[in-house]
This record gives structure tokens, sequence and C-alpha cells, in this order.
């Protein structure tokens, strides 16, 4: 197991080993998940900084979606803002141009993903995993972006596109999974 799979495996495992407790504590499964982008954040870095001198470029602009994302949660502003200023910035379309902004870099971190292997069939994975997420997008169902992760950390080990980078995905992928189960079950 390589440092990158190690790092994944880390954060999956602490999630879980959480939920755990608060299963035996509780009796509901529960995953911590406003905390996913912020454990994103820190892989994609971490990656970055691993990866610096082979896949730069790729690391920049899915470390650029995950400040995005991060920085598009009320859980990130609710340290910093009063429950008056809170309540402006939900209201407002500040967090809405921050979303929007996470998805254009991943939509770019996606079509770099693809679009720089060598595989023959890099624009069908491409299209079948950047459709997903623009319903996602639009229509606000997260099991469309859930199931694109996976599909796209899925092919990426198949075909071997952009090693070690697919892990990353499995990552994104397995938190939208744990979140999604934890709001609709």
């Amino acid at each position: 197991m390589n440092r990158e799979e190690r790092a994944v495996a880390l954060a999956i495992l602490t999630l879980i080993v959480y939920a755990g407790f608060l299963f035996y504590d509780t009796g509901a499964i529960l995953f911590p998940f406003p905390l996913n982008e912020l454990i994103v954040l820190i892989v994609s870095i971490q990656f970055l900084i691993w990866n610096w001198k082979s896949k730069r470029t790729l690391l920049i602009l899915l470390t650029i979606a995950s400040i995005f994302n991060f920085i598009s949660t009320q859980f990130f502003w609710s340290f910093f803002l009063r429950p008056e200023q809170m309540e402006l910035l939900v209201s407002g379309i500040k967090l809405d141009m921050l979303k929007i902004c996470y998805y254009i870099f991943i939509s770019l971190g996606l079509g770099f993903y693809f679009l720089t292997s060598s595989s023959k069939n890099k624009l069908l994975f491409f299209g079948i995993t950047l459709l997903p997420i623009l319903l996602s997008m639009f229509m606000s169902i997260s099991i469309f972006e859930t199931i694109s992760y996976l599909s796209i950390a899925l092919i990426g080990f198949k075909y071997k596109i952009n090693y070690p980078i697919h892990l990353l995905w499995l990552l994104i992928g397995t938190l939208q999974l744990m979140k999604f189960f934890t709001l609709n079950f």
C-alpha cells in the first residue's frame, strides 16, 4: 500500500470508526459529513505535495476545486460570522457563486484527468462522468454526483488513468456516499 492509498484509507476509516462510535452511543449511523470538504481539501493538498513533479496541473485544479467547495459551506463560515451575518450569507448568492466556481474547477480537473490520458476512450469517459456532475449541479440531486465520482475512480483504476489520482476521486465519491446515506436513511 503506497502513501496515497494509506492517506485515503485513513480518511475513510476514521469516519467509519467515528460513525461506529456514534452508532454505539445513539443507535443511528451518522457520518460527520460537514467535515467532508475539509478532509478532501487536506488530502488533495497532501497529494499535491507528494506528486508535485508529475501531476502538478491536475492536482492544482482539484485543490482549487476543493478550496471552493470548502469555502462554499455554511460550516466554514459559521466560525467567522455572527448568526445575523450567517442569515444574510445564506439568503444571498455568494455561497451559490462559490459552489459554481467549485463545479467549474472540478469539471476542468475532470477534463484534464481524462483528456491527458492515453486511453482511446477518453472523450467517452469524460462525457459519461461529466453528465451526472452537471445533472447534480442543476437538479440538486447528490446521488448523481456520487455515482460520477465513484465511476471516475473505477474507470481510473481499471484503465490506469493518471495513477494515483483516481484515489482522490474515490475519496470524494466515498465521502459523498456517506453524506447521502446520513441524510437519506
